[in-house]
């Protein structure tokens, strides 16, 4: 009877397939990673056995992954031959293989983009640990016509990271065009910041409600706007050589209103003639005495940063950044936004994200709820009704304080306690609350810990050159070694040493500054989680390093780390 082995997977038929993954996103991956083929490799071959238990004497040696199915007339498609002598099917050259229908194909591992403007190279290493050369790249492009070529050694830079004994799937650029720069009409930039605070700070360090609107001061004779002379369009090129042809945008910058005037020695700078503040008027800017600020954070007025306090009357709508070195009140809400402050961030409202809202507080942050959020305060994190599939670290305490409050879902740290009535849902939702960590300290180790190996390894290959060029006998007494080299020799040693001497104490400094940060993790009390009313399955307490997962609904509880056994423990919350 008669079958054919096919070296691959017969059942995939495209190179990648989009998998859900375990949180619900969707993402691009390999189908397979036995169909990649080099040039000349088997992909298939018809093989005539009395029975089943021929098979494997009939396997090409090398060729560990095999298919066979019952035997049907195949042909070779596009990449794709037959070698009669070896009465096998062949790849041409390095792609992709199926099986499509009857037809033995090759998927090149070429692709170009939509515009046009790169292309790009899938590469996975054969089951034989083949992967393609520059020169075949160099063919494939030679053979699509394509043009403007990215460098041979930056092509080769990336090949370099590939390791056949590490498989992995990669895709690497190889063609890249030119867009196109388009022109635009004279417009006008300008030379201060253009964000407007609302409220003004009292002595006390409150803020003055009374204020509604935000003013940008301007002293007469100062900086306003610098002119952008026209530029004519230049065009481009894609990776075919065909041109790409520029346009005239629209101007993004500003007009010129009224009260400002020429600079001295440069025509381009224009200055404010007169004590005031900045008025903008659609896309003319002016200077006039006052300009009030309220509403929303939108369009109408663009990102705010600013060196005091921020009081917005409105609410930050998705895409806006709000950046303040004090505080922060906004009296609705804040949806996928980014608010930074140096002090308190209040959210008179609730906190709703889709996939980029994030507070970060050098303070405490006040919200009524959170929503899908990412927030970082040095301070506490006080929320009225409940925070929900969030991402909250607070550098002192959490807690929520409406009667119903609850924490359900996503990732709650903070430095020594979380407060809650509520953790988890009845649905078992996975709720992580974690308590005696400082994560501000952490990243500051994890990137002191780098740069220590970095040293390391630097001080590790200084030491083997010098012993791979002088010997052991070297570090004996390094004076008397160098005394009696030969003077060709001896300034390479020197210099060797002396690397070896800059990374030591380098090293030492940052080993030094490790400990120094370490002494920081020393908490002043003890953490503890405190959930008043219900505890769900699901929820995982976390206290240091100790982990305790929550099996079945617990009541009025406090989770602690007792001292000496390291283990987590409770006790009645009230």
């Amino acid at each position: 009877m008669k079958k054919i082995i096919f070296y691959f997977d017969p059942t995939v038929k495209k190179m990648l397939t989009e998998k859900v993954m375990e949180n619900g996103e969707k993402k691009v991956v390999l189908s397979s990673p036995y169909n990649f083929v080099y040039l000349s490799e088997i992909v298939a071959r018809v093989i005539d056995i009395d029975s089943d238990e021929q098979i494997p004497t009939r396997l090409d040696p090398g060729y560990d992954y095999y298919r066979v199915l019952d035997f049907k007339v195949i042909k070779a498609d596009s990449g794709i031959y037959y070698d009669e002598q070896l009465n096998a099917y062949k790849a041409a050259e390095y792609g992709f293989v199926v099986l499509d229908g009857q037809r033995l194909k090759l998927i090149s591992a070429l692709s170009v983009s939509k515009d046009k403007l790169k292309a790009y190279y899938s590469i996975y290493p054969t089951k034989l640990g083949k992967v393609p050369t520059y020169a075949d790249i160099e063919e494939t492009l030679h053979k699509n016509a394509i043009m403007a070529r990215v460098e041979q050694a930056t092509v080769e830079e990336q090949l370099q990271t590939i390791d056949p004994a590490n498989p992995r799937f990669v895709r690497i650029l190889v063609a890249q065009g030119r867009e196109p720069v388009n022109g635009h009409d004279e417009y006008y930039l300008p030379l201060i910041n253009l964000s407007k605070k609302a409220g003004e700070i009292k002595s006390d360090g409150s803020i003055d409600f009374k204020e509604v609107g935000s003013i940008i001061e301007v002293k007469k004779g100062q900086d306003v706007l610098r002119r952008v002379p026209k530029v004519k369009p230049a065009d481009g090129y894609d990776i075919f050589g065909d041109k790409t042809f520029a346009e005239m945008s629209p101007v993004e910058g500003y007009y010129k209103g009224l009260n400002i005037e020429p600079g001295l020695g440069d025509d381009n700078i224009f200055l404010s003639s007169i004590d005031g503040c900045i008025d903008i008027d659609g896309k003319k800017i002016s200077v006039i005495p006052t300009a009030v600020i309220s509403g929303d954070v939108n369009y109408d007025t663009g990102n705010i940063d600013f060196d005091g306090s921020v009081h917005i009357l409105g609410s930050v709508v998705s895409g806006f950044s709000v950046k303040a070195r004090g505080d922060i009140i906004i009296e609705k809400n804040v949806d996928d936004a980014f608010i930074e402050a140096g002090g308190d961030i209040t959210v008179k409202m609730g906190v709703v994200g889709k996939e980029n809202v994030k507070l970060v507080a050098g303070g405490k942050v006040v919200a009524k709820y959170l929503l899908n959020a990412k927030v970082e305060a040095a301070g506490d994190i006080i929320v009225d009704d409940s925070i929900i599939n969030c991402d909250v670290f607070s550098n002192s305490r959490i807690s929520v304080v409406a009667r119903q409050g609850k924490i359900i879902g996503g990732k709650s740290t903070a430095l020594y306690e979380i407060v809650v009535n509520v953790s988890g849902s009845i649905n078992e939702t996975e709720t992580q609350l974690n308590v005696g960590r400082n994560l501000f300290i952490e990243k500051e180790l994890a990137d002191i810990h780098k740069e220590i190996s970095k040293w390391r390894q630097i001080v590790d290959e200084t030491m083997r050159k010098l012993k791979v060029n002088f010997g052991d006998s070297v570090f004996d007494n390094p004076k008397e070694f160098i005394a009696k080299l030969p003077n060709f020799k001896k300034k390479n040693c020197l210099m060797l040493l002396k690397e070896l001497s800059s990374g030591n104490k380098e090293l030492k400094t940052h080993m030094e500054r490790s400990k120094e940060v370490q002494d920081k993790l020393r908490l002043e009390r003890e953490p503890c989680i405190i959930i008043k009313n219900k505890a769900y399955p699901g929820t995982i307490i976390s206290i240091r390093k100790s982990i305790k997962r929550i099996e079945s609904m617990i009541d009025n509880v406090k989770y602690y780390e007792d001292p000496e056994e390291k283990i987590i423990r409770f006790s009645p919350a009230v």
